[in-house]
């Protein structure tokens, strides 16, 4: 079986995953460190792949919420927890409708020939255990492997992933990401449907309609950095996270408000190598006085 990188809900104390990471693109081959092909898709909303690399069947849904542990907290509407791959906020409460942000887009700092990657996004739903799908957008900022003859580098793009679905990779061409501009992204539960919107202001935005999957909750929202997980032969464990030093999500919305809003409570997600916390990889800050902006800073990989 191919490895397969995915995204996935968060993780401690290796819980497995399902989100399968499909990396493809409609004009070029978009290269990250764990893809075992070249993926290419028709269009920006279609993205097709070998079966090989997803193996979507056997990796089974196992969709698990964070465990908080002994050394979390929780009081005047916060929370705080470690995860094997997430840092930022989910927020629960209420029925959720929406959620909004914008980061700029960091630089990926790649070290020789070593591959990696780090993804920014805002979503609805996947962080409780009892939550089946999740509907999300974003950017990534990867390290591609290379050769001592054929160094890897940055790769940066824009995404949207309706889980249980593969991930789809934007045209890089039409709706290129750059680093240092800013992103801001969106998603809205309208009926039975999602909207997904992302754009980089002032050069381009990008907007899709997608119907909901089974199950779906609108349980939590969710502003998030994340390190993707690779599974092979049913064993996952996050990959390298690459260095973009540090990320500050702001204009941070759920249901239209503050994340600290009536009813609302901002979960902080710290991530970290184990279940203690000792070693973290990426921390997340308070929420500034307003509650719509935090920063979250790379440390390790």
């Amino acid at each position: 079986m191919a490895a397969s990188p995915i995204r996935a809900s968060p993780v401690t104390a290796g819980q497995p995953t399902v989100r399968i990471r499909v990396v493809a693109a409609a004009s070029g081959a978009i290269v990250t460190a764990v893809a075992a092909a070249v993926l290419s898709a028709g269009t920006p909303a279609v993205a097709q792949a070998a079966t090989s690399q997803r193996e979507v069947s056997s990796a089974g849904p196992h969709m698990r919420a964070p465990d908080l542990g002994t050394g979390s907290t929780i009081k005047h509407g916060l929370s705080s927890s470690n995860s094997l791959d997430w840092a930022g906020y989910a927020v629960t409460g209420p029925t959720i409708t929406s959620v909004s942000g914008s980061w700029t887009q960091p630089v990926a700092t790649c070290p020789g020939t070593k591959a990696g990657q780090s993804a920014f996004w805002v979503g609805i739903d996947g962080f409780t255990s009892d939550s089946p799908t999740v509907e999300q957008i974003g950017t990534d900022a990867d390290c591609t492997k290379g050769t001592h003859k054929n160094p890897g580098g940055p790769v940066h793009y824009a995404w949207f992933e309706m889980y249980p679905l593969p991930l789809v990779v934007l045209d890089p061409v039409a709706y290129p990401v750059t680093p240092g501009n800013v992103l801001t992204a969106s998603v809205t539960a309208s009926g039975s449907n999602y909207v997904l919107a992302i754009s980089d202001v002032g050069h381009w935005s990008y907007s899709t309609t997608q119907a909901a999957s089974g199950g779906a909750l609108n349980s939590s929202a969710e502003l998030v950095t994340e390190a993707p997980l690779l599974c092979k032969n049913g064993k996952c464990k996050p990959i390298a996270l690459t260095d973009f030093s540090s990320v500050a999500f702001t204009g941070a919305t759920v249901n239209g408000v503050a994340l600290t809003g009536p009813g609302l409570t901002a979960n902080r997600i710290t991530m970290t190598r184990n279940k203690k916390g000792t070693a973290v990889k990426a921390s997340t800050s308070a929420l500034d006085p307003t509650g719509h902006a935090f920063v979250v800073s790379w440390l390790a990989n």
